[in-house]
């Protein structure tokens, strides 16, 4: 019938807005009986269920991660990766550039003596590998790379150049360039020799430069005569490079490398509905999770870690153990193939200012952090047994934990919802809603809704400003911090057929929940502890008043 019909309209003014929000399993007003018998002044009940607090924090905050431990203490819970990073996003190994070896002769054959005989000149020299951050690597396991000459010959005669690195090796075996034959007075440039899979192993010296770590190669030049003879002090310009490097893994001392610097944001969404009022968590922990596979010693250091309010207002996180290391891989760890390392580094109360942090009802955090390798004095590490692998990573997440067990005055949690309203109630004289609340918490909740037009503007409000209930605690015991008896209210709520026909206009209601956790005998807030089996029970009933003339 109309009446019905328009009957469960006006009714879905409580519905949406009292329950939908946090009752969507336990209510569903299609679901209404429409035999119901209605009749004018009677209170009908109409609807009941139950309401944890984990439903009421999660339809404020969609964002977090509800939880409970053994005991069914409740946590909300954050987490957001804050950065990645691989090696090859940070570390590279310069090529390396040996200019102008020179193969000389000291002796001299004069022209036309001794056609077609060979000679042969020999030589040694060790190039230093050099950096640029203090690196003194023992060795590197190449996935690719590439040998590249350049041979400038001033002899009037032809040469046939060996070119032998003993300590570049491959299967145990070392790196020998094909024959590079070079004619009088010309350049050659020789196809690049690669050296992917190969392992370069560099050596010290005490004799050159101990800051320096090195890579001896051979050159072996025959030379054939063909009657021009050979001058003294004729040489062979030999420019070579190591380039293109792509390491699969280095070992050795890394050096003073910023493994990570990295700035950004986060919301959060617990804070991020909150008005105003107090809240003060007990044990609240922000975890810095880091996985990490760099066989690095590292540390990190939070420079900024700031929190900002509804109002743009700011706070800094203090810290009293910053810059701070993490756990890394070591070289067994490496042999074994097992070598991400994972470790949670805490930051509560015993080490920062968090309760104060999270007092302040910060809805966004702005972050700075930066991690930097060998930290300690590098005269100690110079033998260290770094490594670092094509795979290697750093990943740093973070984690606030909040356990429900906090003391709060006047704490607002607040959401907005679309409204729609009626089509036509000109025959309804008043709509009376009676509900009975059971308040299974262990604190004070007020609660209101503002009806707003479709420019935000101020409508009505579900209760008067002087008719807001207050549905009072549970009693708490306080050796155990569990409520032992709900607290109890009854609310009335009387719409009139004027107040219904304004209520066409609305489109947005904000939904307002204040919280007040109970007071000692000093009048001192107390904190309190919010398990999985505390419950809000309700009633919920309907009477309609109609005009005359129906």
């Amino acid at each position: 019938s109309k009446v019905m019909k328009n009957f469960k309209i006006i009714f879905s003014i409580f519905i949406i807005i009292v329950f939908t929000q946090c009752m969507r399993d336990e209510f569903d007003i299609n679901n209404l009986d429409t035999d119901i018998e209605i009749r004018a002044g009677v209170l009908t009940p109409l609807a009941y269920g139950s309401l944890s607090f984990d439903n009421i924090i999660s339809e404020f905050d969609s964002s977090s991660f509800i939880s409970s431990d053994a005991d069914g203490l409740l946590y909300i819970t954050y987490s957001d990766s804050l950065f990645s990073f691989t090696a090859n996003d940070l570390l590279e190994i310069p090529s390396q550039d040996f200019i102008q070896f020179f193969i000389e002769s000291n002796f001299t054959i004069p022209s036309g003596w001794g056609v077609d005989s060979t000679v042969t000149i020999d030589s040694t020299k060790t190039f230093p590998f050099s950096f640029g951050k203090g690196e003194m690597l023992d060795s590197m396991i190449l996935n690719q790379g590439n040998l590249v000459f350049d041979i400038t010959s001033q002899f009037q005669i032809p040469a046939k150049i060996i070119i032998t690195c003993p300590t570049i090796r491959k299967n145990g075996s070392p790196f020998i360039s094909p024959p590079i034959d070079v004619g009088p007075n010309v350049t050659v440039n020789p196809t690049p020799s690669p050296l992917d899979g190969y392992t370069i192993y560099l050596i010290d010296s005490v004799t050159i430069d101990s800051t320096f770590k090195y890579l001896p190669v051979n050159f072996s030049v025959e030379l054939t005569n063909n009657g021009a003879g050979v001058t003294a002090g004729e040489d062979i310009e030999i420019n070579a490079t190591l380039e293109n490097l792509d390491f699969k893994a280095i070992f050795g001392y890394i050096g003073d490398y910023e493994l990570v610097s990295e700035a950004g944001e986060i919301e959060l969404g617990f804070f991020e509905n909150t008005l105003d009022g107090y809240i003060r968590f007990e044990n609240p922990i922000l975890n810095l999770n880091i996985g990490n596979s760099y066989g690095v010693p590292a540390e990190i250091n939070i420079s900024r870690f700031t929190g900002f309010n509804a109002n743009e207002d700011s706070i800094a996180l203090d810290l009293t153990d910053n810059p701070f290391r993490y756990a890394y891989p070591e070289i067994s760890d490496y042999i074994n193939s097992d070598f991400y390392k994972e470790v949670t580094i805490p930051i509560d109360s015993t080490n920062s200012t968090i309760k104060d942090f999270l007092a302040f009802l910060p809805s966004r955090l702005e972050y700075n952090i930066s991690a930097a390798s060998n930290p300690a004095n590098p005269t100690d590490l110079i033998d260290s047994a770094n490594f670092v692998t094509d795979a290697s990573e750093v990943n740093i997440d973070l984690e606030f934990i909040l356990p429900l067990y906090f003391k709060a005055d006047s704490f607002a949690l607040e959401d907005t919802m679309d409204i729609n309203f009626f089509e036509d109630a000109d025959y309804i004289e008043k709509v009376s809603v009676l509900l009975e609340v059971s308040n299974g918490l262990p604190l004070d909740i007020d609660f209101q809704i503002y009806f707003l037009d479709s420019n935000y503007n101020h409508v009505d409000t579900l209760f008067s400003a002087y008719s807001i209930p207050i549905i009072s605690s549970g009693q708490v015991d306080p050796a155990t911090s569990l409520v032992t008896s709900p607290g109890v209210k009854t609310s009335l709520v009387e719409f009139t057929n004027e107040r219904i026909t304004n209520l066409e206009k609305v489109r947005y209601g904000i939904i307002r929940a204040g919280l007040k956790t109970p007071s000692d005998s000093n009048g001192d807030l107390i904190s309190v502890k919010f398990f999985t089996d505390y419950l809000i029970d309700f009633n919920l009933s309907v009477s309609l008043d109609f005009k005359a003339n129906l």
